[in-house]
Formats: structure tokens, C-alpha cells, sequence
């Protein structure tokens, strides 16, 4: 029995197919309810990444368009972290009969 086609794959591989994408992902795995603030700070101090503040915003769009991260403001900060459900909703059911259940 096939799987059935499931729109949110194209935008899930879409965000998963860029590096700095992928780094932001691992930074909000080591630690959730980041702010734009941090995530650049960050991208900086560990991976030497010098995009401006619009291009992380719109790799952090791209991920939230995707369902890969969460969005939430504290008081007039707004922070994001990681929602791995999409892997898990979306992946999942192609994968599942090379690991079975």
C-alpha cells in the first residue's frame, strides 16, 4: 500500500535543503525560545555566518512555513523553537516500511 502525496513534503524538503537553514535547526535544538537577537548572535560566534537580520528572517520564515519551528511573543520579543512534528507526521510514513513498526 502506497503513501498517500502529502503537499507539506516539497515545503519540509525545501527547508531542510539549505545549510544555514539546517544550523538554525541545530541551534534551536540545543535550545528553544531563542530571539532574532540570538539566533545571528549565535550563527556568528559558532559558525562565523554573517547574514543581516532580513536574510535569517527569511530562512526562519521559510522553516516556520514548513512547521519546523514555533513562534511566540514574549512581551515585545519574538521567539522561536523547534517543532519536530513535521519530521515525524511527514517522513515518517515514507520511511516506515524500511524500519517497520
Amino acid at each position: 500500500m502506497g503513501v498517500p502525496f502529502d503537499p507539506n513534503l516539497s515545503k519540509l524538503f525545501r527547508a531542510l535543503g539549505d545549510d544555514t537553514r539546517l544550523l538554525i535547526l541545530e541551534q534551536l535544538r540545543e535550545r528553544d525560545d531563542q530571539s532574532l537577537f540570538e539566533i545571528c548572535a549565535r550563527l556568528v560566534e559558532q559558525h562565523d555566518i554573517t547574514l543581516t537580520r532580513q536574510a535569517i528572517t527569511r530562512h526562519l520564515n521559510t522553516l516556520e512555513e514548513a512547521g519546523l519551528i514555533s513562534t511566540a511573543w514574549r512581551g515585545r520579543t519574538k521567539v522561536h523553537s523547534l517543532t519536530a512534528d513535521p519530521l515525524e507526521e511527514t517522513v515518517h510514513p515514507w520511511l516506515q516500511p524500511y524500519f517497520g513498526e
